[in-house]
């Protein structure tokens, strides 16, 4: 089919709650995808934070084949190697002693934590942060400071509140007896790459201090790493640049190379208050995803894909020359002047043959696969600054 007839048949079946680039992807390779006339692009958004590995890895195509040979789906009615392998692997990599909840995607990964938190506190409140995006089902809209997402499917899940994002003082003046739990992304992905301080030792000392306050209102500290998991910041979790650990952590997006998982990790602490039937998910942690889990983030450690992530990053910001450029890792936003300048330069790029993606309207975000070289940055800067001219 060429592009045409695949736009026709979308807009006639596939529920229109997308905006989509005007074009059909049709392969990929490395950090390359082609479309259905056979154009050739440098993806600089690797599926939105989530092809760690590129595109048809050798080591994950392997997984996934030889997986779907033996067994796709058993339900979590019984035990999985796989499942058990990469649990350990996730609990041991978040440094902290911890059980694993494996589910399908972000969103899913965030309401197994509100649920957690409010049965382990036995409190009912939530707190967020403004700008935050942990997800669009009824639970995780509540606390994503989006109201043109949040509007039309009001009311949303009682108790909860915002807070000015990184106003430490606002959050201690928000946390009340009834609180069960602090959701904080340290990088904001949708909110356009944006940590709570300018620099990064600000940010460590504002995480540091949050985790204290937790500690001394019995208030769970979650951290939401759906997008900067998984090696994306130079570390596996973005919360290990701060030397804290929190009560529960989740991930999603890159954790399986593409294939689509969830995970909710729980400290022994809290995951002692969950019970046989407390939650579940028919799909989470099915054999074949854990292998694609296993493949991942094996290949990330041998690899040494977290020290490329944090070469690449740096040299990206060195090479933009843009003021506005931020980031860490190879998660990285720089401001435009309006959404309809982003827009404009994620169209001119297209022409180019790069694909970026635009986060919170007007903030370019760069995202690609962790296995991006120097070179293959270098290409997509050397078109940004020319697209901005």
């Amino acid at each position: 089919m060429d592009f045409d007839e695949i736009k026709a048949l979308d807009e006639k079946y596939v529920l229109c709650t997308y905006s989509r680039y005007p074009l059909a992807l049709a392969k990929g390779k490395g950090c390359y995808v082609w479309d259905t006339e056979g154009n050739k692009y440098l993806d600089m958004i690797a599926g939105v934070a989530t092809c760690s590995l590129g595109h048809s890895h050798p080591a994950l195509v392997k997984a996934i084949s030889e997986q779907s040979k033996k067994l796709i789906h058993i339900s979590n009615l019984f035990y999985s190697e796989n499942q058990a392998k990469l649990a350990k692997m996730l609990c041991d990599l978040s440094g902290m002693k911890a059980k694993a909840f494996f589910c399908n995607s972000g969103a899913e990964a965030n309401e197994a934590a509100i649920k957690i938190s409010r049965k382990q506190t036995g409190r009912r409140e939530i707190i967020a942060m403004s700008n935050s995006f942990h997800g669009r089902t009824m639970g995780s809209l509540a606390i994503t400071d989006k109201k043109k997402y949040q509007k039309p499917f009001e009311p949303l899940m009682p108790e909860t509140a915002i807070v000015p994002y990184g106003d430490f003082d606002a959050l201690k003046g928000a946390i009340s007896p009834n609180t069960a739990a602090v959701f904080v992304e340290m990088i904001q992905g949708e909110g356009g790459i944006k940590m709570p301080k300018v620099t990064l030792e600000e940010t460590v000392g504002y995480m540091k201090d949050v985790r204290q306050l937790c500690d001394e209102t019995g208030v769970l500290m979650v951290l939401d790493e759906v997008q900067t998991g998984n090696g994306r910041t130079g570390k596996y979790f973005a919360y290990q640049h701060c030397g804290i650990a929190p009560d529960i952590v989740t991930t999603a997006k890159g954790v399986a190379g593409g294939y689509p998982m969830g995970v909710t990790l729980i400290s022994e602490k809290v995951s002692s208050c969950m019970c046989t039937g407390d939650h579940g998910s028919t799909f989470g942690g099915s054999p074949l995803a854990c292998a694609a889990g296993l493949a991942t983030i094996e290949t990330i450690l041998k690899d040494k894909l977290m020290k490329n992530a944090e070469k690449v990053g740096k040299f990206i910001l060195k090479e933009s020359n843009f003021s506005e450029a931020r980031g860490l890792g190879l998660i990285i936003g720089i401001d435009t002047d309006s959404k309809e300048t982003a827009q404009e330069l994620k169209k001119k790029m297209q022409g180019r043959g790069v694909l970026i993606n635009i986060a919170s309207e007007k903030v370019i975000r760069l995202v690609p696969p962790l296995v991006i070289s120097k070179e293959e940055a270098g290409i997509c800067m050397d078109n940004l600054r020319e697209a901005f001219k």
